[in-house]
């Protein structure tokens, strides 16, 4: 029986997979596994079966619960001069570039296939072939390359044409040599035949087929032969693991956030509740300006100073969690963000992650791997100085709203560090300010990085002026820089839903019911 309710993604084809399970009678959670395939193969640069990610999910009726199936790192270290884990350099808007590593050598053990297959065992209805059958079509019979899509395949172009199997995926027929290397135009219909087949292989097979079938075999076979740490082993050991979230009260309703080890979601909360006792004044006045931008440099104060341990939130934290995120390395790229809400009260929120790529496709699968272990932000030491088998953490943030009059949201970002300020002010725009879920969602953001205020337009200039930070950046226009919050809402009476894509990253809505903003 078709089930109403509301998707949010940042891909006509991720939402439209979401939307076509719910019309057949799936739940929220069948309709966002069925997103996430699709994500792995419309969104390729930013989500892939070779990654990880979490989903923060509220069975109707129940406690809300943390999916964590985000990448670890290997068991084990490997010489280093063993190892395939070269430099590439990533161009973004304005000529401005930054280091990125790539090769089997900065890959960690991915999350992506175990996380669909637990969701899939614990919360869903309808089977996993069903689900996983928009993700295979569309692999199959070729989506055409938007322009949002083709814009973040340019940045990481160097990664994306590492090697021969990335290349002949990326690349254009004739241009698929590592000295011609050209990316696929914008509206050419891109297929990836391979990936089809891979996904067709793990719904025939189960997660065995990747943690310990041929997928895994080919994976481990090509990362021991061309320097990766990857072992039987480390794919054997992954583990889903199920988390209580952070529950943080606000003015009008309670945030359900993503907990340790992850980073993010208590960054936001302690944010949050400074921002509980605060005078904001009204949205766009001078006093929310101040009071935003410094609760904001206040949550990158707290950041460097304790590691984004839980001891900022309460005492009663601090000791069961205050040495889980310390110890951890942190990834924070490349994201995309899912929500679906439906008639029932169920709730799914879930952030996908593939570093920024590695350039290594596993042959004959058509399945990028992450590049965790290759971006600078993981060791101060510097390098291969993480330690071994442990989940790393994130800035994803995976968040359900629940309104005091019965309301719920199901929203996230992608946006690298920037996560923690967009989602921090989209739902103070919803608790504090009374805003529409589209209204929260497109109001102008600020962030906070090392003394620096970037500024989206919509402000008024001259109250920027007289904030304490003075050293600023203000853009010309949105971007994808401050985040993408896809958001979905469902009534108390299950009746009513919105949901918002957010233009800064691409987004689609889709309202299936009677009853739809």
């Amino acid at each position: 029986m078709k089930k109403h309710g509301a998707v949010a993604a940042g891909h006509d084809v991720t939402a439209g997979a979401a939307a076509r399970v719910l019309e057949e009678g799936g739940n929220a959670f069948d309709a966002v596994i069925a997103a996430m395939w699709a994500a792995c193969v419309a969104e390729p640069v930013l989500a892939s079966l070779g990654g990880g990610g979490f989903v923060m999910a509220r069975p109707a009726g129940k406690p809300p619960r943390l999916y964590d199936f985000f990448v670890e790192t290997p068991l084990e270290k490997r010489a280093r001069e063993d190892l395939e884990f070269e430099s590439r350099l990533a161009t973004f808007a304005g000529g401005v570039t930054q280091e990125f590593h790539g090769g089997y050598g900065s890959v960690a053990t991915p999350g992506v296939v175990a996380g669909l297959f637990k969701i899939h065992d614990d919360l869903a209805g309808l089977p996993m072939s069903q689900l996983a059958e928009p993700a295979i079509t569309a692999a199959r019979d070729g989506i055409e390359l938007d322009a949002f899509q083709r814009y973040v395949m340019g940045i990481v172009e160097p990664l994306l044409g590492f090697s021969p199997d990335s290349r002949r995926i990326f690349g254009k027929p004739g241009h698929q040599d590592e000295d011609g290397f050209e990316l696929l135009d914008e509206g050419v219909v891109h297929h990836q035949a391979d990936l089809a087949h891979s996904i067709d292989y793990l719904v025939r097979t189960g997660v065995d087929g990747f943690y310990h079938g041929d997928l895994g075999d080919a994976l481990v076979r090509e990362s021991r032969a061309s320097g990766g740490y990857l072992t039987r082993k480390d794919l054997a050991a992954y583990r889903v693991l199920v988390r209580d979230p952070l529950l943080v009260a606000g003015r009008k309703g309670r945030f359900v956030l993503n907990p340790p080890p992850a980073s993010g979601g208590v960054l936001v909360g302690f944010g949050l509740k400074l921002a509980r006792d605060m005078a904001l004044g009204s949205f766009g006045s001078a006093r929310h300006l101040e009071a935003v931008s410094g609760v904001l440099h206040a949550t990158g104060l707290a950041r460097g100073e304790y590691g984004a341990s839980p001891v900022i939130l309460s005492d009663e934290l601090c000791e069961s969690y205050r040495m889980m995120i310390g110890e951890r390395p942190l990834s924070q790229r490349g994201t995309t963000h899912i929500s679906v809400v439906d008639q029932d009260g169920n709730l799914a929120a879930a952030t996908l992650s593939n570093g920024s790529s590695s350039g290594r496709v596993v042959p004959k699968t058509g399945i990028m791997m992450n590049n965790m272990l290759g971006e600078a932000d993981l060791s101060s030491d510097g390098f291969h100085q993480w330690p071994c088998g442990v989940r790393m953490t994130s800035m994803m943030t995976p968040a359900l709203y629940l309104g005091a009059d019965g309301s719920s949201v199901a929203l996230g970002s992608g946006g690298s560090n920037r996560i923690r300020s967009t989602m921090l002010q989209v739902m103070l725009n919803m608790d504090a300010f009374d805003m529409t879920l589209h209204g929260a969602v497109a109001a102008p953001r600020l962030h906070v990085e090392d003394g620096l205020l970037s500024v989206e337009p919509g402000f008024d200039d001259a109250l920027l002026d007289g904030l304490s930070i003075k050293n600023q950046q203000r853009w010309e226009s949105g971007d994808m820089f401050f985040g993408g919050v896809h958001a979905a809402k469902v009534s108390a009476d299950g009746a009513t839903f919105s949901a918002v894509g957010d233009a800064r990253r691409n987004g689609h809505r889709i309202v299936t019911g009677s009853d739809q903003t």
